[in-house]
């Protein structure tokens, strides 16, 4: 048997619930994660800011970034801390196909929409440019927020575009994230969003930059209240450089 053959049968006949997400270690009972990982996953569930979800290193009503202005966005959750175990598996799931571990994660997300209280008409994804989503293959948010609706009953939308491109926000640091998306968004159809409550689906929050300015899009095009969900979010000190 040749190794492409080998490879083609080996891919097809892989589940991800067999091995543990991050070990590799052979799992039992279903699940993503062996019992020894998930106890060790940073889930983001002490201090967060109110307004962008993303954690905070010590309680305060909302973090330095979204007391600096009016955000857009009404409120804002994450499932974890973007530390550990967490930016290779967000890394492997948006640059190396790993498009499985969308199922993975929408478990966590639907979980904590929940526990939130929000109520949506419909999950927003993060629109790509048709060049930048060629050359990757597919939108990982596209996959989160389809996950997440099939956990949910939430439809999954994209009611905007994408109308130029930008640098990737991860190269960048700070007020230069949000410059970085000025004027990126737009609706893709007029009134799409009117008078509706959204929630946005995203992979990491860092500044809350990519969520302010697709709330603010949305609201634009007539959203009544835009909220958003993350696998992960950045601490302060943990925002000068993050990886993802």
């Amino acid at each position: 048997m040749n190794d492409k053959l080998r490879k083609l049968l080996v891919g097809a006949a892989f589940d991800p619930h067999w091995t543990c997400a991050v070990c590799g270690r052979e799992i039992f009972g279903g699940g993503y994660f062996c019992r020894d990982c998930l106890q060790k996953l940073p889930f983001n569930d002490k201090a967060f800011c109110a307004h962008c979800g993303r954690a905070l290193d010590a309680p305060a009503p909302v973090c330095d970034t979204c007391a600096n202005r009016l955000p857009a966005l009404d409120a804002g959750r994450s499932v974890f801390c973007y530390e550990g175990a967490i930016p290779p598996l967000i890394r492997k799931f948006k640059y190396s196909g790993a498009r499985w571990l969308a199922d993975a994660f929408a478990d966590d997300l639907a979980r904590l929409y929940r526990e939130s209280g929000f109520t949506a008409d419909a999950a927003v994804y993060v629109p790509m440019r048709k060049a930048a989503q060629r050359k990757r293959g597919y939108n990982q948010t596209e996959l989160l927020a389809r996950a997440f609706s099939e956990r949910t009953g939430v439809p999954a939308i994209c009611p905007l575009v994408k109308r130029k491109p930008t640098k990737r926000q991860a190269a960048l640091a700070g007020d230069d994230r949000m410059k970085n998306l000025e004027g990126s968004f737009a609706a893709a159809e007029r009134h799409a969003a009117a008078g509706k409550t959204l929630v946005v689906i995203d992979d990491v929050t860092t500044t809350g930059a990519t969520l302010q300015a697709m709330a603010a899009a949305l609201k634009k095009n007539g959203a009544k209240r835009v909220y958003a969900l993350t696998i992960a979010s950045v601490s302060r000190k943990g925002h000068k450089n993050p990886k993802s």
